[in-house]
């Protein structure tokens, strides 16, 4: 049977596909995988190396960025919560310390989590969280429903950028060489939809979040 350039670009696309969600594997000389009884230790890696570290924490950041500011109403909500059972953290002077997004830092233990006492929170107070929370998660999950479209529409995108890349036309190609090539003439859209994939999952994260804080409020009240 024969196999036409369509079925190959689709099988190449869904193996290209699958591979992003698989550990990557990188081979090492056969001399030095000799000398290791264990030769995944000379494949592991800790950090990213030189500059991809610094693109990396900016990649993030902006993922950050765009959350606090598309979910800004829902970081509001989470201080108000954590004003009422926190303690801030101060400098020397007394002065309340705030991180680089103007949100306030709060005092911690020696094991690195926040004072909290649940028990400061009138019934009130407790109440007016709930219905806050009960309000506004449709605008959450309508936000959190349009950064998951959006990086479905750049995945569609990608494998469209892919297939053609695969099917464009150099000579006599074998399909290991036409799938690189699918993989290099989309390798921009193919970031992109990683980053709005984590842009996605976030948002869903809180989303996630404020639901299970809003029930956990009202069985408090019960």
């Amino acid at each position: 049977m024969t196999v036409t350039n369509s079925e190959q670009s689709e099988k190449a696309l869904k193996e290209a596909l699958e591979e992003v969600d698989n550990p990557l594997m990188i081979e090492t000389a056969p001399e030095r995988t000799r000398e290791n009884r264990t030769p995944g230790f000379a494949r592991m890696r800790t950090d990213w190396h030189g500059p991809d570290h610094e693109i990396i924490q900016n990649i993030m950041g902006t993922i950050e960025r765009r959350i606090l500011e598309n979910f800004s109403d829902a970081y509001a909500l989470m201080n108000e919560v954590y004003d009422a059972v926190r303690d801030p953290a101060c400098d020397s002077n007394g002065e309340v310390l705030k991180d680089h997004y103007g949100f306030i830092v709060w005092a911690r233990n020696p094991m690195g989590a926040p004072y909290e006492d649940f028990t400061k929170l009138t019934s009130r107070q407790k109440e007016d969280f709930m219905f806050k929370i009960t309000t506004r998660i449709f605008e959450w999950q309508q936000r959190a429903a349009d950064a998951w479209a959006e990086a479905m529409f750049a995945k569609a995108q990608w494998e469209e950028a892919f297939s053609n890349g695969f099917d464009s036309p150099a000579g006599r190609l074998t399909v290991d060489d036409r799938t690189q090539k699918g993989r290099l003439y989309s390798r921009e859209e193919r970031y992109f939809a990683v980053f709005l994939s984590a842009y996605s999952r976030k948002a869903d994260a809180i989303v996630r979040s404020m639901e299970l804080l809003g029930q956990r409020i009202k069985d408090s009240l019960g």
